[in-house]
């Protein structure tokens, strides 16, 4: 429990609203495309951004860049839009030239119709599974698993989460679990499958080590405790490193915003190129800063949870 709130400190101190994004809407507003591009390929770099974040970012600058009537870089923006976020789609009621121009993206990187459940890697007893659905075909995804051969296939259902359903296998039985994983559109009919019932599916390598179990002496007790100390003063290490480089981004982040709006209050272009120079640099400082707290924060999770 105290490691989930110093995670969550921690990712709440580092883990600001996108300032450069929130700029690039006003600059896009007031009908400022290429300031706004500028301000995307910024607000790109700031590495606490959500998915749906990101997803924005690409979405806004595809209608600038089309805008300045730079269709070839808008299709390059939606291409890497949809790699992230196959669902995605821009609103409706923009020109029809925007939507001719995602549209046309779409149906080159998806036949119609297109869709693939995919099994995701997860923890021991859980199944989870990405629902590439860029035709919005899908209404419910389901885990049909059984007890046992000639058992009657049961179902068990999971809340979507960005694209990908979480399931949980049944515990404590003998024997893998034998299961496959349906997908169905607003009807009910199936529509995808992900395995068969005739041949079980196995759960993909877990990416944590299963717990050791109750009794198990199998090493010495002081090896065990000399090596929990030197865990835990390692992952206090690595959580203060974390904090400090996480601290240090954001002030580099503030000043970077700080750099942007001078550049744009400076009345000779030499300065404007100055502040501008800077803005990028202090923004390429904060996001190696950002990269760093963040491994050293998941590094010192790990250490806590081992």
């Amino acid at each position: 429990m105290w490691l989930a709130v110093v995670m969550t400190v921690f990712l709440g101190q580092t883990s600001p609203a996108n300032p450069y994004l929130e700029q690039a809407w006003g600059k896009y507003e007031s009908l400022h495309f290429a300031e706004a591009v500028e301000l995307l390929r910024l607000a790109e770099q700031v590495p606490t951004s959500t998915r749906a974040q990101r997803v924005g970012i690409l979405e806004l600058r595809a209608r600038c860049e089309l805008a300045e009537g730079r269709r070839a870089e808008a299709e390059e923006s939606y291409t890497r839009m949809l790699t992230l976020e196959p669902r995605a789609e821009p609103p409706g009621d923009l020109s029809p030239k925007i939507l001719e121009a995602f549209q046309a993206v779409k149906r080159g990187l998806f036949p119609s119709g297109y869709l693939a459940l995919k099994q995701l890697p997860s923890t021991e007893g859980l199944v989870r599974v990405e629902v590439v659905d860029p035709w919005h075909r899908v209404s419910e995804v389901v885990l049909r698993w059984s007890a046992g051969l000639g058992e009657d296939w049961r179902e068990a259902r999971a809340m979507p989460d960005d694209g990908r359903w979480l399931f949980e296998l049944p515990r404590d039985r003998s024997a893998p679990v034998p299961w496959h994983v349906v997908a169905r559109d607003a009807e009910g009919k199936e529509v995808a499958r992900l395995g068969e019932a005739e041949v079980p599916r196995a759960v993909v390598a877990p990416l944590l080590a299963p717990a050791p179990r109750p009794g198990d002496t199998s090493k010495a007790p002081v090896e065990v405790a000399a090596s929990s100390r030197l865990r835990a003063t390692l992952g206090w290490v690595a959580m203060g490193a974390a904090v400090v480089a996480g601290v240090s981004g954001a002030v580099l982040q503030v000043r970077s915003h700080e750099s942007r709006e001078a550049a744009e209050r400076a009345e000779w272009a030499r300065d404007a190129r100055r502040h501008s120079d800077r803005a990028r640099s202090q923004a390429g400082w904060a996001t190696g800063l950002f990269a760093v707290g963040g491994a050293a924060a998941l590094g010192g999770g790990v250490l806590f949870a081992w």
